[in-house]
């Protein structure tokens, strides 16, 4: 047994936090950016489907990636470039660099869920596997749920730039977790 499970628990579990609220934060600021850029209202949906789209189509993908070449490395890959994705989007020039970031960002956060979720499976077994995932999807949730309030607090303090930074922040305090403790598996076949 990993004595660091609670902790690659803590880590996972603000990844599974900041992803919705990626997700939710994008969508509030919508009005914000459409201003900010003078942006048409295609332009405004592509940053709620970009993200959407390319993070929905490559989850099951990147769980076999994950399998195959590593959950550690995927994990720690997609949060690394979610994080990278996230500063990028807070300083972004124009609404189709927004865009483009906003599909990158939804890579990295299929990649990061699918080698968490791999890893987190692997940490724990019987009931307390039961727990973590319980764990797992409440805190998704909770990104979901406070999500919007706590975008719409962010771009009162600080624009709407500011979400893409904490974003980022939280994603790589997940990693600050995760880097030490994961340990890599995988399954290739």
């Amino acid at each position: 047994m990993n004595p660091h499970r609670y902790t690659i628990l803590a880590a996972i579990c603000l990844a599974a936090l900041v992803l919705p609220m990626s997700f939710t934060g994008g969508a509030v600021a919508t009005p914000f950016i459409g201003r900010a850029f003078a942006a048409t209202p295609t332009e405004l949906a592509w940053i709620t489907n970009a993200f959407m789209l390319s993070f929905g189509s490559l989850l099951m993908a990147a769980g076999i990636l994950a399998d195959r070449y590593g959950r550690k490395r995927l994990f720690i890959g997609g949060m690394g470039l979610f994080a990278a994705a996230s500063l990028l989007l807070a300083v972004a020039p124009t609404v189709f660099w927004l865009d483009l970031l906003r599909g990158a960002q939804g890579i990295a956060a299929a990649a990061a869920l699918a080698g968490g979720t791999a890893a987190l499976a692997q940490e724990f077994d019987g009931h307390a596997r039961t727990r973590a995932f319980s764990l797992l999807g409440t805190t998704f949730g909770v990104g979901l749920a406070f999500g919007p309030l706590l975008s719409g607090v962010l771009i009162e303090w600080m624009g709407w730039r500011g979400i893409f930074l904490f974003t980022a922040l939280l994603a790589l305090v997940s990693l600050v977790f995760a880097v030490p403790n994961l340990r890599e598996s995988r399954n290739p076949h």
